[in-house]
C-alpha cells in the first residue's frame, strides 16, 4: 500500500524547479544560495493587506531533487561505510552519479563521483518523469525473488517535503540495471518505471533534451570519514601497503564521535573533515588505496572516506 502525499502533481515540481534554474550560478560544484534582492522593496501603505504566505519554499541550486540509494542486503558490515549515492539530481541540472572504478585491487580509497549537467529543460524533464513513474507518492514494492538483495530508495523532493519509494530488490529478474528480464518481469508497472528512470539518470549520454556537456570529475572540499581500529586486512600478502601516518592533529583514536550504529565494529568513529584540513588531507587520500592502513599515536587504523556532496556541505 502506497502512503498519499500533497502536491503530487509534476506541475509542482518542475515551477519550483523552474524558479531556481534561472539564478543558478555555471559552478559544477559550487554550493551556492539564490542572492538576495539589491533592490528595497516599497513599504506597503498600513491600510494594504498582509501578503499570503507562499505555499513552498523554492529550491537553491544545491537543493536535491531526486537521491537514489541503495540499502540493506546481505553484505558485508562494512559495505556501506563509504558508498555514494546511485544518482543525485540537483535543482540546478546537475546530474552525480558515482564514475567507473578502475578495474584494479586494491582500489582508490575515496569513490570518484562524475558530473553532468543537463540545465534547466533536462530537470524540469526530470520532474515530469519522477512523476510519471510515480516516485512523488511514496510507499514502493517488495519482491520474493531475491530476500537477501538490497533495497532500492528514491527520495524525492515534492513541494516542502520529501516523499520516499522503497523497492527491494530493483532490478533483479526484471528489465534495466542488474536484471536482462524473467518472468513477471513486466507484472509491476512502478517497479518497471523506476528501473527505467534510473538506467537513464545514469546513462552519460542522455541529456534529458538540455544541453550537451561531457561528464566532469566532482572535486570534493569535504570528507566524511570513518574510523576503524586496526588495519586493513590483507587477503594476499602481496597486496600489502606501506602504512601511512595520519597527517592531521586530533589522533584517530578520537576523531569525530562514536558510530551509531557501529555495525559490529567494536570502537568504530565517524567524523568530518572540512576546509584547511581537508585540503591537507585530500592529496594523502589520492595516494591511498583500500588497504592502506594509517598510523596515530602508535596504532594502525582502516578508514572509510566518501567525499561530501552539495547538499551536505555547510552553507
Amino acid at each position: 500500500m502506497s502512503t498519499r502525499f500533497p502536491v503530487p502533481q509534476a506541475a509542482v515540481i518542475v515551477a519550483a524547479l523552474a524558479v531556481v534554474v534561472s539564478a543558478c550560478s555555471g559552478s559544477p560544484i559550487a554550493a551556492s544560495r539564490v542572492p538576495s534582492p539589491t533592490a528595497t522593496p516599497a513599504a506597503p501603505s498600513p491600510s494594504a493587506a498582509p501578503s499570503p504566505a507562499p505555499s513552498s519554499t523554492p529550491a537553491t541550486p544545491a537543493e536535491v531533487v531526486l537521491r537514489v540509494t541503495t540499502e540493506g542486503g546481505f553484505i558485508g558490515p562494512t559495505a556501506h561505510l563509504a558508498q555514494l549515492p546511485e544518482v543525485v539530481v540537483y535543482a540546478d541540472g546537475r546530474i552525480f552519479t558515482p564514475a567507473p572504478a578502475p578495474a584494479i585491487y586494491p582500489g582508490p580509497l575515496v569513490p570518484v563521483e562524475s558530473v553532468r549537467d543537463v540545465g534547466a529543460t533536462g530537470v524540469a524533464a526530470i520532474g515530469a518523469a519522477i512523476t510519471a513513474a510515480g516516485l512523488d507518492t511514496g510507499g514502493g514494492t517488495s519482491s520474493a525473488i531475491a530476500p537477501d538483495a538490497p533495497d532500492t530508495v528514491f527520495t524525492v523532493r515534492v513541494g516542502v517535503q520529501t516523499v520516499t519509494t522503497r523497492f527491494q530488490a530493483l532490478g533483479i529478474g526484471g528489465p534495466g540495471p542488474g536484471g536482462p528480464g524473467g518472468p513477471g518481469a513486466s507484472s509491476d508497472p512502478r517497479r518497471a518505471a523506476a528501473l527505467a528512470l534510473l538506467a537513464r539518470l545514469t546513462d552519460p549520454t542522455d541529456t534529458w533534451g538540455g544541453p550537451v556537456s561531457d561528464a566532469t570529475q566532482y572535486v570534493p572540499t569535504a570528507y566524511r570519514i570513518f574510523v576503524a581500529p586496526g588495519a586493513p586486512a590483507a587477503s594476499d600478502p602481496a597486496t600489502a601497503q606501506h602504512p601511512v601516518a595520519w597527517p592531521l592533529t586530533t589522533p584517530l583514536a578520537s576523531f569525530g564521535k562514536p558510530a551509531q550504529p557501529d555495525r559490529g565494529i567494536a570502537g568504530l568513529r565517524v567524523g568530518v573533515v572540512t576546509g584547511a584540513e581537508a585540503a591537507t588531507l585530500t592529496p594523502v587520500l589520492a595516494a591511498a588505496n583500500q588497504l592502506t592502513a594509517f598510523t596515530s599515536g602508535g596504532a594502525s587504523f582502516t578508514l572509510y572516506v566518501s567525499p561530501l556532496l552539495p547538499d551536505e556541505l555547510a552553507p
